[in-house]
């Protein structure tokens, strides 16, 4: 499966052309432009010590170093993709290289998104759109001219048979069983390349493969980044020597995140033998190069001369970056080039387009829900319905209201567990796709809104009219109907902030759970009356969060509704009851709930400020949370030329913070 997403990859690439290349070297005093890649002082606290190199076009850096040294660190790293709760510093730089021969002049370019192609060894995606749709909304965030290379990568990758299936499931017994591990892993690799690259990272590509195979993807990746004069970076955990000798340098990193050497690979055994360390040139290089710095944690002593060996290499390679910092690189121009954005109407829209397909899409999951609404009125109406047949009397008022209690709760849970699921699936997705930064995570919080908020409320409305059917609630369909409706956005609202705030979706779920749990203990009427006479006596913060149930506020809502006005026979034979059993009107029922001064439409507003302030957390936690742009911010504004000093100058003259997010671009 990985050969087949690496072939695609590296035949992708080979295809494509590279962004501002001439078309033409018909010219004798012009040649085509390169690209090269220079990080200094790039480094991640406590995990990745600082190194600086630059890589040159055509070149292929491997990252060498044993589990645990850092190697897929640094290459998030590069991709400007770390987690946003990591301290990193240091400067990413892209070099051009253009005009004639005998004049060529170096300028800094912005390492826009669409410049990087970052293939990870994971493929998330909405499983409900077709391969197709998912192109096209790729697509739409970029700009008009990448259609012609949606068509080349449709067909480069054999994509075409399958362009209007769903991506899907492949679960056994399933009648459309969707994409094949393969077809999944090139649409990945399409994803990545609708916008051609100027720098190939890729993580591990060998994992998996033979030798044979390892050496023929490491080979055309090298001969992708010569032919379009890109550089290439891959990690690699133990490679043969045939892939070895297909790399142009080196990176050795030692337990810790310790650089021991970065270089020509062909260099690498000269540079140990000098060191004391004897490499036999017709062994494994990379073999040697691990074993290097590998320590073996079973035996002590072996333990110990291992952590020796390590510290002499790092501090070896200390003297010679110091060395090296002393002849700094020439100054160069920088050119900034803005990147157009999709207004944000359009971006929100194309948005509500895909979640309403995945929405809709999802017959499994819809019929299921509107099975439970059926079913869970039917059992409803059986439970609670026996003492509300008939006239109103106060011996129905306990069931009239633990059935409306019951219906806040089953539709507030129903649509709970259905948005924490929804955002855990898309989380990745939506994830990958803002760290290009085709949309934020407020953008994505209204379209998802807009688009699941209709289907959401079908299934409200489906559960109220079959509950007001089999059972003689006094309430209107109208006012029901809607108070669930709002009910189901406002805890779809929830959803939003709890999945927002949570990493994955496991996790939001694991909390959705007892956050409901909290608001329905805290929400639910008690039937015996004077509920509201304990809250004063509840510690502030369960105050606080009986505020903020939604639960709560539904039910003060439904009971408004349902009793304002009724009139109730007496049940005084029925001391059970207590003082409801001698109530005549609802009106008095609700004094006795503690309710007698609010109605329906208190609750309703209530209800609205409460989604209001769960949009606002969510909306705070998408921002807060925004995870890194890959290669940092695009250009904005016009194209500008500055004169910038070279990277040793600047280190020179100015003390540089850890900051955290993406690492500074020096453009």
């Amino acid at each position: 499966m990985r050969l087949t997403l690496h072939a695609a990859f590296l035949l992708t690439l080979s295809l494509l052309p590279t962004p501002s290349f001439p078309t033409s070297t018909s010219s004798p005093s012009s040649s085509l432009p390169s690209f090269s890649l220079r990080w200094t002082s790039l480094r991640v606290s406590n995990i990745l010590h600082p190194s600086s190199y630059t890589l040159g076009p055509g070149h292929m850096l491997g990252i060498l170093g044993p589990s645990g040294s850092g190697k897929s660190t640094l290459l998030t790293a590069l991709a400007g993709i770390l987690p946003s709760n990591l301290e990193y510093s240091g400067d990413v730089i892209m070099l051009k290289t253009s005009g004639p021969k005998d004049n060529r002049t170096d300028t800094s370019q912005n390492l826009k998104v669409d410049d990087i192609a970052y293939l990870s060894q994971s493929d998330d995606f909405f499983n409900m759109l077709t391969v197709r749709e998912t192109l096209g909304i790729e697509s739409a965030f970029l700009n008009s001219e990448v259609e012609m290379r949606q068509e080349m990568l449709v067909n480069s990758l054999s994509l075409n048979t399958v362009l209007d299936r769903p991506i899907g499931s492949r679960s056994l017994g399933s009648s459309s069983p969707g994409l094949s591990g393969g077809e999944r892993r090139r649409l990945s690799c399409a994803l990545e390349m609708l916008s051609s690259p100027l720098l190939i990272l890729s993580d591990e590509p060998t994992t998996g493969l033979d030798s044979s195979q390892a050496h023929k993807v490491v080979k055309k990746l090298k001969e992708v980044a010569v032919s379009n004069r890109i550089p290439s970076v891959v990690t690699l955990h133990a490679p043969r020597g045939s892939v070895y000798n297909v790399l142009t340098d080196v990176l050795l990193l030692a337990p810790g995140g310790e650089p021991v050497y970065i270089g020509p690979a062909k260099e690498a055994c000269a540079y140990f033998n000098k060191l004391g360390f004897k490499c036999r040139k017709d062994g494994n290089v990379a073999e040697f190069l691990i074993d290097l710095v590998s320590v073996d944690v079973e035996e002590e002593e072996i333990m110990k001369k291992d952590l020796e060996r390590i510290d002499i290499l790092t501090e070896a390679f200390r003297k010679r970056e110091a060395l090296a910092t002393q002849n700094p690189p020439p100054p160069t121009k920088t050119i900034r080039t803005p990147w157009p954005r999709l207004p944000v109407h359009r971006r929100i829209g194309v948005l509500i387009k895909r979640s309403f397909k995945q929405n809709v899409r999802d017959s499994t999951v819809n019929g299921l829900r509107l099975g439970a609404c059926c079913l869970l009125s039917f059992i409803f109406s059986n439970i609670f319905g026996e003492n509300m047949a008939g006239k109103p009397n106060a011996k129905s008022v306990a069931d009239r209201t633990a059935l409306l209690s019951y219906a806040v709760i089953n539709m507030s849970m129903m649509a709970l567990m259905k948005t924490l699921d929804l955002f855990g699936r898309e989380k990745p997705v939506v994830t990958r796709e803002r760290m290009k930064n085709h949309y934020g995570g407020t953008e994505y919080l209204v379209a998802k809104m807009i688009a699941e908020v209709p289907m959401d409320c079908s299934f409200s409305v489906a559960f109220a009219y079959l509950l007001k059917k089999f059972t003689n609630l006094n309430i209107s369909l109208g006012r029901l109907t809607s108070t669930l409706a709002v009910t189901t956005v406002v805890t779809d609202l929830l959803g939003f902030a709890v999945g927002s705030i949570a990493p994955d979706g496991d996790t939001a779920l694991a909390a959705g759970t007892p956050i409901m749990i909290i608001y329905m203990v805290l929400g639910i009427i008690n039937p015996a009356g004077a509920s509201g006479d304990s809250e004063s006596k509840l510690p502030l913060l369960l105050r606080m969060l009986k505020q903020a149930s939604p639960i709560r506020w539904a039910i003060e809502s439904l009971c408004c509704g349902e009793f304002r006005g009724m009139k109730l026979a007496r049940c005084a034979g029925r001391p059970s009851m207590g003082a409801l059993g001698l109530v005549k009107t609802g009106d008095q029922v609700l004094e006795a709930l503690g309710l007698g001064e609010k109605d329906w439409i208190h609750g309703i507003k209530t209800l609205g400020i409460v989604g209001l302030v769960e949009f606002g957390v969510a909306s705070f936690a998408q921002f807060v949370t925004q995870p890194a742009s890959r290669a940092g911010n695009r250009g904005k504004g016009s194209p500008t030329k500055t004169t910038t000093t070279s990277i040793s100058q600047l280190n020179e003259n100015e003390t540089r913070q850890p900051i955290k997010a993406t690492p500074k671009l020096n453009l």
